[in-house]
Formats: C-alpha cells, structure tokens, sequence
C-alpha cells in the first residue's frame, strides 16, 4: 500500500516579512555603515510601491460612486457622509490626544535661514483644485485627485449608458489590484534593504526613540478598535457592545494577523449579516445591502489613516524640533485628504510641508511592519462600524440616547488621554536628557579645520583689564611689523557675543570670532592677547592702541566708518527680536506688532541695532537702551517685551534661554554688517583683508560659520558599531 507524501508546507507571506526584517536588521547591525550602498534597493521599493497607489484611488473613486442611482445614490451617500463624518471626527480627537504623548522639546536652537527666509509658500489652489488633473497625478496631489473623482463620480451617477464606462473600470480596478499585489510581493526584499540601511546608519540612541511612534500609535489603536468604535455603535443601534466584538472577532484577528483590511472584506461582509440577523434589523433595504456599503467605504478614509498621522509630531519630537501651532491646521488638512489615498505618498508631503528631514519616511516604513497592522485593526473596525451605523439609518432602527452617547464618548476620551499621558510620562522619564540644548553652546570647544586633527590653539593670555599695548610702535613701523617683532597679536573680545565670543562651561574662550583669531596667530605665526574691550569706550580704546584688532561680533556704523576706515565686512547679520515664546506669535509680522498700542524694545547701549530700530520702528514703539544682553534675560526689565539683536546671536542665547524664541518681523530686511576693526594702518587693513580671501577661499570660514552659527556637529562622528569593524576587526 503507497503512503502519501505529506505537502512540504512553505512559509507564509506574512512570515517572509517577519524573516526579512530580523534579517534586515541583523545584516545592518553586521555591516554598519557599509549598508547604505544598498540604500538604491529601498528607493527602488519605496517607487514601485508607490506607482499604483494614486491610479487605483482615482478609479475606484470614480467606479463606486458613479455606479450609484440618482435616487438611491443620493440618500445613501447623504448618510453614508454624515456615519462617516462622525467617524472622521473619532479619528480626529483621537489623533489630537495621541499627538499630547510627545513631550516638548526646548524651543531654542542654533541660527537657521528658515528665521529670516520667507516659509515655504504652498499654492493651496494647485494642492486641492485639479485644474489639470494630470498634473495632479504627476505631481502625486492626492487631495486634488481625490476632489476630480468624486466630482466625476458624481456625474456619472445622472448618466445614461454609465455601464458602458464603468464595466472596464471595474476591470481596470482589478489589473491596478493585481499590479499593488505584484510589487507587495516584493515586500520581503524591500523591508530586508530598508531594514538593513536602517539598523546600520540610524544611530542607536534615535532607534530607541522609535518607541516613541509605536507606543502613540499602537495603544489608542487597540482602545479604538476593541472599545471606542464597538461602544459608540452599541450607544446608537439596538446591538449589544459583546455581541459586535464576537462577531468582528474574525475577521479583526485576520486582518491584524496578515496585515491586510483588504482580504477580509468578505469576512467583514458576513460579520456584518449575522449581526443583522441574529438582531432582528430586518433585511436590506432598496438593495442597500453590506455587500455595497463596505466596497463602498473602503477607500474612504478610515480612523486608522486619520490616527496614523500621529507620525508628523512623532517626527518633529524625533528629530528634536517644534512644529508651531498655526501649522497643524494645514498640516491635518492637507492629511486628512491625503487619507483617501496611502501613506506612502501622503507623509512624505507632510513632512516637507513641516520642514522635517525627508528620510524620515524610512522610519515609517520601518515601523509600519508592526504598525501598518494596528492600522488594519483600526480599519477593519471602521469598516464594521461605518456599515452597521449607514444600515441602521436606513432602516430606521438608530436611536439617540444623549446620556448613554454621552457617557460613552466621555469615558472612552479620558481612555486615550490617560494613555497619551502615561506614554508620554514613560517618554519624559526615558529620554529627559536626550537633548540638552544648553550643553550644545556650553559643551563645544573648538572645532577642528583639517579631518583627522585636533585643532592647535596658539600660546595665549586672556587680560583681565583693558591697558594700550605696552609695546607702542615706534615712528617709521608698521602694525604688522610690531606684531612680528614682537611675537604678539592683541585681539580685542566681549565674552557676552554668543556665538562670536563667549566663555563655554569649562571657562574657555571660544566662539567663531575667537577660532578666526587662533587662525589668524597660528597664520602669522605669533602669540595672542585677547584683551577685554568696552562697548561704550570702543574707539578711544582703539586710538589709544589698547588692541591690533577687534574680533568680537562689531557692527558696523558711521562714527566708527569715519574713526577708523576698517577692511570690508566678514559677515552679514539679520535684525531681529527675541522675546518669551509664548509671545512670539505677536512678533512675527510687522503688521501684528502694528495692533500693539504700545511696545516697549531692548537694545544694547551703543549698537547698531538700537540706533537702526529707532529710524526703522514706528512711533508707538519705545527703545530702552540696556547695558549687557544678560541683563534682559536675567529678568531685569521685566516691562520690555523684547530684544533687538541679531537673529545669529539671538538664536544661540534661546539655546541657554529656552523659553524664549526668535521671532522676524521685518523679514530679514534689515541686514546689519560685522567688521574687524583695526587702527588706522592702511597696511594692516590690507593684510586682514587678504586674510579673509584666503579663509573663505580654503573652505575655513564656511566650516566655522556652519558649525559656530549654523550649530553644525563638524567634528568626525565615529564609525557606527558593527560586527565587521568592533568584533571581527576585518575592515578599521
């Protein structure tokens, strides 16, 4: 007798993506660095999946609303409209509590050109009006997509003859299916790059954020799905709250399983009908039966798309930035619109539109192996709800009991707002000192100029008090030539110029003008003496000859223009204000600041700034004249509402500040220059300037600009831990 051979059973979909992403990780953490050479395989993935998407949304749109009657079409999409604004609106609140679990970084920051350039316009028109609707494919603008097809949708629900056109849609709907499906059945390859690229660049103390994101967005999904969706529904029809969950249990733990809301469509459709029937609800009605209302909703946008948005303030915490309020309204717009079609496309824009790192979407996709099933959990549910509820209307049976709705809704909000706190509680405790914004000012010393050296500081001596230069120049002899013969540059400094000169917490001197006088001595080959100077004694501390030079962040002006007729600027600086953040938005645009009755404006005596804010501001403005910038944020005019000072300068003190920001009325109108003043020595003026060509020529004054005023890290990162470089030791 022949025994049968049992069936080699091979290995699920789901559990090739499952083998691809610990691979993924493990060759990542094994190479390193080395793994973003296959960063192309990823992008490649990342396109195709991306190719389908918006063609399929468009004619699905299209095919399931233009296939309605006019009679029974109208009803059931007025209703169908209101379920899912309800919905829509869950989603929402949902969204805005998850959002609260991200603790907020300090606001302050280095300089940036976003404080002085305009922000990124966005032709709100183009982005939601599909004057051309093949540019809005091209340019994957799925609002504007999403607004051409139910508009044609809607006409051909009047027409006659529509099967004709909708009969090859259906089939079109279909091949763009089979097209999704083929690319998703790359999946296993594409995770396995994007794994590998991840776990081998992203630096692990960023891996361990991305917690932040799961946490934020997996929980409300299951108190969503198990708990908020099932007992709003039981709130409104006759069904009882156990008796949707058991008969949604199906095909929930399917579509959480396979990670797919798609397949399950007919097992939603049965839940569906056995609720109706073991309900009582009576039998469809005009033909409005599940087997239309789920195809229906499908494309919709689900609470899943809507709560999944939570990744554009995860980011913003991600990479330790703020997105500021008036921005989410936009934000959320222009993403609640691109739910109708995939993420894929829709958080890329969204991140551009919040100006965050691009490459963030990496990370999405990284967590979406565990997420994206949440968000089938959420859909599936959605989906169940949305047919139960539309049913329910049309037949009749819904029912409104404002206590028990009521009731419901306030305990299921406080459910996701004590989630929320406590993750972000959890997030508080685990990363408070992820980022010390102070430590980015007070922690930098000196950056190095050639790659693979320590930067080398001439011998020097900083002078408690200001005195002339006990070495005067004698008759017949340069500046230059007492400098040489005496082995010494004077360089006068005022410690309060952050970034330009200021004391770190180790009490050294540095900044960026403190760095180009190092340069400056180490290219002349000679000593330095920083020697303190005084603002309001500046030119008789230069005629008495108390310093060579001062390099210390001085604007220029025409007293100090006709003393000393110094080289040409070093740099450009912006005029702007700082002031408490919680008053920045006052401060943004001039005509704002114009509805204030009266402003009370701190400048630092004998600056530029306060001379060009009294020619530039208007009447009802008042300049007070403050000796030191620390005196405004030490609290000693508490009646002033701002700061004038340069955006650069003004963005390092928010860093030791944080509770203060950098707000550009003027919009980097008024640009202020900063000079290097010298004596009157026509020869040492021209050796300064020369000086300067050289260092912008060699790449020197942009490599401390970046890292001084910019608050770029220059300094070489060390080669990621791996198991080729740290364990093997086969490559160094």
């Amino acid at each position: 007798m022949a025994t049968s051979t049992p069936r080699k059973r091979h290995p699920s979909f789901s559990t090739w993506v499952v083998i691809s992403l610990i691979l993924g990780v493990g060759c990542g953490l094994f190479l390193g660095e080395y793994a973003q050479y296959i960063n192309w395989v990823s992008d490649l993935y990342v396109g195709l999946l991306q190719m389908a998407v918006l063609p399929y949304v468009l004619v699905s749109l299209v095919t399931n609303i233009g296939q309605l009657t006019r009679e029974t079409g109208i009803r059931l999409l007025r209703i169908s409209l209101l379920v899912l604004l309800v919905l829509w609106a869950i989603g929402l609140v949902s969204l805005a509590v998850s959002a609260m679990a991200f603790p907020q970084w300090d606001t302050g920051s280095f300089y940036s050109s976003r404080f002085t350039d305009p922000p990124p316009a966005y032709d709100w028109k183009r982005l939601f009006i599909p004057s051309n609707p093949f540019e809005s494919l091209a340019e994957n603008a799925v609002p504007a997509v999403v607004v051409f097809a139910i508009g044609l949708g809607f006409a051909l629900m009047r027409m006659p003859g529509k099967e004709k056109l909708l009969e090859p849609l259906s089939v079109l709907i279909e091949a763009l299916a089979k097209v999704n499906k083929m690319v998703v059945q790359l999946t296993p390859i594409g995770l396995f790059a994007i794994a590998t690229n991840t776990a081998g660049t992203i630096e692990l103390g960023q891996l361990s954020l991305l917690q932040g994101y799961l946490l934020a967005y997996c929980l409300p999904a299951i108190i969503l799905s198990l708990v908020v969706m099932p007992a709003f529904v039981s709130a409104v029809t006759p069904l009882r709250y156990w008796d949707i969950l058991r008969a949604s249990r199906d095909p929930l733990i399917t579509a959480f399983v396979i990670g797919n809301s798609f397949v399950v469509l007919p097992m939603i459709v049965e839940s569906v009908k056995r609720l109706q029937q073991g309900n009582s609800l009576g039998d469809s009605l005009h033909g409005n039966k599940p087997e239309s209302l789920v195809p229906l909703a499908y494309p919709m946008p689900d609470i899943g798309r809507i709560v999944a948005l939570v990744f554009i303030p995860f980011a913003a915490w991600f990479s330790g930035t703020v997105i500021a309020l008036d921005k989410y309204p936009p934000l959320m717009g222009v993403g609640f619109l691109g739910a109708f079609g995939k993420p894929v496309i829709t958080i890329p824009l969204l991140l551009n539109m919040a100006e965050l790192p691009s490459d963030l979407f990496n990370l999405y996709l990284i967590s979406g192996v565990v997420a994206a099933r949440f968000g089938d959990l959420m859909k599936s549910m959605h989906l169940i709800s949305f047919t139960l509820l539309t049913f329910c209307v049309l037949n009749g049976t819904i029912r409104f009991q404002p206590t028990k709705i009521v009731g419901r809704f306030i305990g299921s909000f406080l459910l996701l707002l004590a989630t929320s706190l406590a993750t972000r509680g959890y997030l508080i405790a685990e990363f408070q000192d992820h980022y010390s914004r102070e430590a980015l000012l007070t922690e930098r010393t000196m950056v190095p100029i050639r790659r693979g050296h320590g930067f080398t500081m001439s011998k020097h001596k900083i002078l408690e008090q200001s005195a002339p230069n006990p070495q005067p120049i004698k008759p017949g002899e340069t500046r230059i030539q007492r400098i040489q013969e005496s082995g010494v540059l004077r360089v006068g400094f005022s410690a309060d110029r952050m970034p330009f000169a200021y004391y770190n917490g180790q009490r050294q001197l540095i900044g960026f003008d403190i760095q180009m006088a190092y340069i400056l001595a180490n290219d002349l080959g000679v000593d330095l003496e920083f020697v303190p100077i005084d603002r309001n004694k500046l030119v008789q501390q230069l005629q008495e000859d108390h310093f060579d030079v001062v390099m210390s962040a001085v604007e220029g002006n025409v007293d100090r223009a006709i003393s000393f007729p110094s080289s040409d600027p070093y740099m450009e600086v912006t005029m702007a204000l700082v002031v408490p953040d919680y008053n920045e938005y006052k401060f943004r645009q001039l005509d704002e600041m114009l509805k204030i009755p009266h402003v009370k404006l701190a400048a630092v005596k004998n600056s530029y700034f306060a001379s060009l804010a009294k020619k530039d501001f208007p009447e009802n403005f008042e300049v007070v004249e403050i000796e030191t910038v620390d005196e405004y944020f030490a609290g000693r005019y508490r009646e002033v509402d701002g700061l004038i000072l340069s955006a650069e300068s003004g963005s390092a003190w928010t860093l030791l500040y944080p509770h203060f920001a950098v707000a550009n009325p003027l919009n980097g109108r008024n640009r202020v220059p900063l000079y290097y003043l010298t004596g009157n020595d026509a020869e040492f003026n021209q050796v300064l300037e020369s000086w300067l060509r050289l260092k912008r020529a060699d790449g020197t004054y942009k490599l401390l600009y970046d890292y001084w005023i910019l608050g770029e890290e220059k300094r070489p990162q060390k080669p990621r831990w791996s198991v080729l470089r740290n364990v093997l030791g086969w490559v160094e």
